[in-house]
C-alpha cells in the first residue's frame, strides 16, 4: 500500500453517471427545510428585538443626562422585555437547528445508504470502502450542521441587518440608516469572497480526511496480511504520512477561518464602527437627533456586525459542510444505467428461466464491451456448469443473471422478466447468489441466515443447515443457531462460512440459484462437503454453476464454455460415458459432429477420453462432471487422452487422443488462464 496505489485517491469519489439536464438533487428534507424556515424567521425577528432593545437603551442613557428624565423606567422596562424576547429567540433558534440537524443527519444517511443499496455493487466499484464510510458517518454529520446550524441562521443574519436599518430609519434618524446601509453591502460581498478563497482547501481538507479513512480501514482489514508480508512497519510510516496531510489540510481550512475574523475583527468592524459613531457626533452636533437617539445609532452599529461574527465562529463548519455536500449530491446524482435503449424484445419463453438473446455487457458507459453477441438459453430446473479462463466474461455473465449489471445491448431475461433499469428489482429478487468470497456480518448465525428470510422459523434455519450438511457441526457448538461470530465469519472455517452462505441462499427460496467459484476458498474436505450439498440445494431450482474446479461442476446437467466474451463450446446432455471392450474406465470417441459425444471403440483409438475409474458393465448415467473429474488411474494396458479439439459444427466439444499412456487433462479441462484478460 503506497501512497499512490489507488487512482481513486485523486478523486475520492469518482464521477459516475448522472442524470443529464437536471438539477443537483437536494439534500434537505421537507422536515429540514421547516426548521430552516423556522429558524430563519426567529433569528430576524431576534435581531429586530435586539434593534429596539439597543435603541430603548440609548434613549435611557440619554434620558438620564438631562434635567428632567420623565420616561427612563418606560425605556428600561421596553429594553428590558425586547431583550427578553431576544434572548428566548435565539435559545429557540438553537435548540431547533441542533434539533433538527440530528434529525436530518439519519435521514440523510439512510438516504445515500439506500442509494447505494439500489445502486448495486456493480456501480460501487470506482468508491473505495473507508471513503464511503466516511462519508456516511462525518460527512452526514458535517452536511447536517452546515445546513441546519449555519446555512438558514447565516441567511438570516446577512439578511437582519436590513431589518435593522429600517428600524433605525423610521424609529431614530433615517440618513444614518440610508448611510451604514451603503456599508452594510458589503458584508455579502466579503462573505461571497471568504467562501471563494477558502473552497479549494476545504474540499482538499475533505479529501485529505477520507483517504486517511480509506487508507486506516484497508490497514486494519489487511493487519494479517500485513505482519505476514512484513509490511506492517512501512504501512504505519505511510499512515502517518497520510495523517500529516490531514493534519495539514485541516490546519489550512483552520487558518482560512482565522483569517476571515482578523478580517472583519479589524478591518469591516472598526470600519463600521467608526463610521457609525462619525454619523451620530455629525447628526448631533447638527440638532437632527439627540444624545440618546445618537448613542443608539453607534448601539446598532454592533447589530450590522452579527453577520461576520456569525461566519467568522461557524466558518469552519460551513466550509466542511459544503464540501461533504457536494459529495452526497456526486452520489444522489447517480442513475441507474439505463440499459440499451434499442434491446430487441425476445419472444416470451415459459420453459426457460434463463434467456439471453444477442447480449452485450459492459462496466460502465465508456467501457469495452466484455461479453460479445452471447445467446443462452437455460431451461426451468437445468444445473448449467460455466468454465473458462480467467477474464473471459464469466463474472460478467453472473452479474447479468443476478441483475447486478443491465446489458448495454440485447436482451436479458430471467424467471420471465426483462432486465430493464425499471425491472431491475425484479430481476434481482428472483436469484440469490453465494459469491465465491462469502461475506458474513457481525451477529449470531440465526441473525445472518435471517438476511435472507428475516421470517424464518428455528425449523427451517435448521432444515437449511441440514441441506447443505451443516446443521451436526452448529449444533455441536455450544449456543448453536445463537453462536456469535465475528467480523467477515470469524469463529468459522472457510468450508463451514461458504456452506452457511448457501444455506442462506437456500431460505431466500428463489427459483435461480447462481453459484460463483463456491469451492475456490475452501481446502480438500470442506470442497468436498459443498460438492455433496450442490445436488441438494438444487432440487426444485435452476442452478448456474461457475467454477475452476471440476469438483463443483459432478452435478452439472449441461456444461459451457466462456472464451473472450463468446460463448464457443457448449456440451447438452451428455450420454452415459460407457466401458470399452479392453476395460478401460470411462472411454468415449467422438461421434459425428453434434451437440453429445458418443462411445467409444477399443480403448487408445483415436479420440478416447478417460473420465475416471468406473465399474466394469453398464455405466450409469453421468453428467459433465464425469468428463471433468480430471485425470484417473488407469488399469494396465489401457491409454487415456487428453485434450480438447475445436468444437465441431454443432458446437458441441470434440475431444482427440494425445497418444500418451499416461494420465492427462479431463477434456473440458481450462486453459491457462491469461492475466492480461482480466476484466
Amino acid at each position: 500500500m503506497t501512497a499512490s496505489s489507488d487512482p481513486r485517491d485523486d478523486a475520492t469519489h469518482t464521477p459516475l453517471p448522472r442524470r443529464r439536464g437536471t438539477r443537483p438533487p437536494s439534500v434537505a428534507t421537507p422536515a429540514g427545510r421547516h426548521a430552516g424556515v423556522a429558524a430563519f424567521t426567529m433569528t430576524a425577528l431576534a435581531a429586530l428585538a435586539e434593534t429596539w432593545a439597543l435603541v430603548c437603551l440609548g434613549r435611557a442613557v440619554g434620558d438620564l443626562l438631562t434635567p428632567s428624565s420623565t420616561h427612563l423606567a418606560g425605556l428600561l422596562a421596553q429594553a428590558g422585555a425586547a431583550a427578553t424576547a431576544c434572548a428566548l429567540l435565539q435559545a429557540a433558534v438553537q435548540a431547533t437547528a441542533w434539533g433538527s440537524a440530528a434529525t436530518q443527519e439519519a435521514a440523510l444517511r439512510r438516504r445515500v445508504l439506500d442509494h447505494l443499496l439500489d445502486l448495486g455493487p456493480a456501480h460501487t466499484t470506482s468508491q473505495r470502502t473507508g471513503s464511503t464510510v466516511s462519508l456516511l458517518t462525518d460527512g452526514a454529520e458535517r452536511v447536517a450542521l452546515y445546513r441546519q446550524t449555519f446555512l438558514a441562521p447565516t441567511v438570516a443574519a446577512a439578511l437582519a441587518p436590513a431589518l435593522c436599518l429600517v428600524l433605525l430609519g423610521a424609529a431614530v434618524d433615517p440618513v444614518p440608516a440610508a448611510v451604514l446601509g451603503a456599508a452594510v453591502v458589503l458584508t455579502p460581498l466579503l462573505i461571497g469572497l471568504a467562501h471563494s478563497r477558502l473552497r479549494a482547501s476545504s474540499s482538499d481538507s475533505r479529501r485529505a480526511r477520507m483517504r486517511l479513512a480509506a487508507e486506516y480501514l484497508d490497514a486494519i482489514q489487511g493487519l494479517t496480511t500485513l505482519t505476514l508480508a512484513r509490511a506492517a512497519r512501512r504501512t504505519q510510516e505511510e499512515l502517518r504520512a497520510r495523517g500529516e496531510e490531514n493534519r495539514r489540510a485541516v490546519m489550512g481550512v483552520l487558518a482560512g477561518n482565522q483569517l476571515v475574523i482578523l478580517i472583519t475583527d479589524s478591518l469591516f468592524s472598526l470600519f463600521l464602527i467608526t463610521a457609525a459613531a462619525g454619523l451620530a457626533a455629525w447628526r448631533l452636533t447638527s440638532g437632527a437627533v439627540g444624545v440618546g437617539d445618537a448613542l443608539a445609532v453607534v448601539l446598532v452599529s454592533y447589530v450590522l456586525l452579527e453577520p461576520l461574527d456569525h461566519v467568522g465562529a461557524f466558518f469552519y463548519v460551513g466550509m466542511g459542510g459544503l464540501a461533504n455536500q457536494r459529495a452526497v449530491r456526486q452520489i444522489l446524482a447517480t442513475d441507474r444505467p439505463r440499459g440499451a435503449p434499442d434491446a430487441p424484445r425476445a419472444p416470451a419463453d415459459p420453459g426457460a428461466a434463463v434467456r439471453l438473446d444477442s447480449v452485450r455487457a459492459s462496466w460502465g458507459p465508456e467501457g469495452p464491451d466484455v461479453l460479445h453477441g452471447v445467446d443462452l438459453r437455460v431451461p426451468t430446473g437445468q444445473h448449467l456448469a460455466v468454465i473458462g479462463p480467467s477474464g473471459s466474461g464469466k463474472s460478467t455473465l453472473m452479474a447479468l443473471l443476478s441483475g447486478d449489471l443491465l446489458p448495454s445491448g440485447g436482451t436479458v431475461r430471467v424467471a420471465g422478466t426483462a432486465s430493464s433499469a425499471r425491472t431491475q428489482d425484479q430481476v434481482r429478487a428472483a436469484s440469490a447468489l453465494v459469491a465465491q468470497t462469502t461475506w458474513l456480518f457481525t451477529g449470531t448465525i440465526a441473525h445472518n441466515l435471517r438476511l435472507a428470510a428475516p421470517d424464518a422459523t428455528r425449523e427451517q434455519m435448521w432444515a437449511a443447515l441440514d441441506t447443505v450438511g451443516l446443521d451436526a457441526e452448529v449444533r455441536r457448538m455450544p449456543q448453536g443457531l445463537d453462536t456469535v461470530l465475528g467480523e467477515q465469519g470469524l469463529g468459522l472455517s472457510g468450508g463451514q462460512a461458504q456452506r452457511l452462505s448457501l444455506a442462506r441462499a437456500i431460505l431466500a427460496d428463489r427459483p435461480l440459484l447462481l453459484l460463483d467459484e463456491p469451492t475456490s476458498q475452501v481446502d480438500l474436505a470442506s470442497e468436498a462437503a459443498i460438492v455433496a450439498a450442490i445436488p441438494r440445494a438444487a432440487a426444485g431450482r435452476t442452478v448456474v454453476t461457475v467454477s475452476h474446479r471440476d469438483g463443483a461442476l459432478v452435478s452439472a446437467d449441461r456444461l459451457i464454455e466462456v472464451r473472450d466474451g463468446r460463448i464457443l463450446e457448449r456440451t447438452d446432455s451428455p450420454a452415459p460415458a460407457p466401458v470399452g471392450p479392453t476395460g478401460s474406465p470411462g472411454s468415449s470417441s467422438p461421434g459425428p459432429a453434434g451437440p453429445t459425444p458418443t462411445s467409444a471403440g477399443p480403448s487408445g483409438s483415436p479420440g478416447t477420453t478417460s473420465a475416471g475409474p468406473t465399474p466394469p458393465g453398464p455405466a450409469p448415467a453421468s453428467s459433465p462432471g464425469a468428463a471433468l473429474a480430471g485425470p484417473a488411474p488407469t488399469p494396465a494396458g489401457s491409454s487415456a487422452s487428453s485434450g480438447t479439439a475445436p468444437a465441431g459444427p454443432s458446437g458441441s466439444l470434440s475431444a482427440s487422443s494425445s497418444g500418451s499412456s499416461a494420465p492427462g487433462p479431463a477434456p473440458f479441462a481450462n486453459p491457462v488462464p491469461d492475466p492480461s484478460q482480466e476484466a
